[in-house]
This record gives structure tokens, C-alpha cells and sequence, in this order.
């Protein structure tokens, strides 16, 4: 049973995340917002095209010790992590969320599991406390949000409550956001700079634009250079890349 403070935290970490313009802005906000929120200092945000590819990601975010940790986990744990088992897997994608503590009571581990939790979890990094949020990201990929801390207790079952109850809404944020800075960038032109966009991504000249938009020439070359500007492409090529990529 939620209490009143629980689903006001909620709402604060939703407030958070739903200024996000992009998908990298939606992570950097989610896991400001669980530190401000849920005082979780050791939090890693890894993503993949499947469930089984997140544990692969090669540049996944990470805050506190997740930083430190991160080199010798891809090197050795990353196929034995506990979040990545049978188990664990079923309570992520039925409830959204699976802890450390959850998964112990409900049986016996697998042995490469079991080492993952007492060696590198516990021995090496002193971190009693894990637990794994699943988030829907964009084009049907899956992030999984890692929480992590010292104190066994950190995470009572008030907070993994809550936590369940911001995965869905946390997801139908991130499903529609684009997946990059530029890409949102792009979304944010008028109307005007976004004809100008299609047309360079056609290949024609400033003189054709200019031609086709009934503009002068040297308009279009304005409208140009403040379309690099805000989308960051360094030239026409990489606008034209980007804009059939959207």
C-alpha cells in the first residue's frame, strides 16, 4: 500500500524526466532524479535493441561508483549479472522492476549469478543493496536502470512499490522521445527551416531552395547556417544524413 509521500515522490522524479527533449536528456534527468528523490548516489542506465543486448552496452551512464565499477564488469560479470537471469527476467518484464533481495527470497540463484552478487557486488564493492528497473525506450528497445548502495535496507518495500509504479509511466515518457540531441533539435524547427531541411536532404543547391520556396538566395543560406547551428551538423551532408535518418 503506497502512502501519500510515496506517490508524491513519484510525481517529483515524473516532473523531472518529462522536460526531457531527447533520449540521452531523459537519462541524465532520470538519474539526477533518483539521487534527488530516492538518494541513490550509485546508479547506471544501460540500453539495447533486446533485453539481453543491454548488459552489452558499451557506453551505458553512470553516476557514483557505477563509474568505477563499470571497466571490470564488462570485462567479466556482464554475462553472469543476477538481472540478467531467467528469473529476474520474468520479474522485469511482468512487473518492471526486480531487486537483489526479491530475487534471493524467491530460491536458489545459479552459481554464476550467486558469484556475480558475492564477489563482485558484495566483496569488491562493499554494494548490499541492487536493484533493477526496466524501462521501453524508443523503437522497441529495452534500458535497464541499476540501483545500487551499501545499506541493505536502502531499498524497503515502499520504494520498490513506487519504483513498479514509475516504471510504466517513466516508459511511455522515453517511447517518444527522440533518440538524439540533434534529432530533437530538428523536431524543434519551424515550418520554414523544416521545408529547407527536406530540400537539402533532396540534394538541391541554395539556388534551387530558393527557387523552389520563392526566397532569395541569400535567405536560404541564412536559413541554412541557423539550421547547423541548432541541430549541430557540422555540414549540408550531415544535416541531409540526419534528416533521413528521422
Amino acid at each position: 500500500m503506497l502512502r501519500k509521500a510515496d506517490y508524491e515522490r513519484a510525481f517529483d522524479v515524473l516532473e523531472c524526466c518529462d522536460t526531457a527533449a531527447s533520449l540521452p536528456d531523459f537519462k541524465e534527468q532520470m538519474v539526477g532524479a533518483l539521487s534527488s528523490h530516492f538518494a541513490l548516489q550509485h546508479v547506471s542506465f544501460f540500453a539495447g535493441a533486446t533485453f539481453h543486448n543491454v548488459f552489452g552496452d558499451l557506453s551505458p551512464l553512470t553516476e557514483g561508483n557505477t563509474a568505477r565499477m563499470l571497466p571490470e564488469y564488462q570485462e567479466r560479470w556482464s554475462r553472469h549479472d543476477i538481472f540478467g537471469t531467467p528469473m529476474a527476467m520474468r520479474q522485469l518484464v511482468s512487473s518492471g522492476l526486480a531487486s537483489l533481495s526479491e530475487l534471493q527470497a524467491r530460491g536458489t540463484l545459479p552459481a554464476s549469478a550467486e558469484a556475480y552478487v558475492r564477489h563482485f557486488l558484495h566483496a569488491t564493492w562493499g554494494m548490499e543493496c541492487a536493484a533493477a528497473l526496466r524501462l521501453e525506450l524508443p523503437g522497441g528497445h529495452t534500458a535497464l536502470v541499476g540501483m545500487f548502495d551499501p545499506r541493505a535496507d536502502k531499498l524497503g518495500p515502499a520504494e520498490l512499490a513506487t519504483l513498479r509504479l514509475l516504471s510504466r509511466q517513466l516508459s511511455a515518457i522515453a517511447r517518444s522521445l527522440p533518440v538524439s540531441r540533434p534529432k530533437a533539435a530538428l523536431a524543434g524547427l519551424s515550418e520554414r527551416q523544416r521545408q529547407v531541411v527536406q530540400l537539402v536532404a533532396e540534394g538541391l543547391s541554395n539556388a534551387d531552395i530558393a527557387e523552389t520556396l520563392s526566397l532569395a538566395e541569400g535567405s536560404v543560406k541564412k536559413y541554412v547556417s541557423r539550421i547547423l547551428a541548432a541541430t549541430g551538423c557540422q555540414s549540408r551532408m550531415e544535416l541531409a544524413l540526419l534528416a533521413r535518418s528521422r
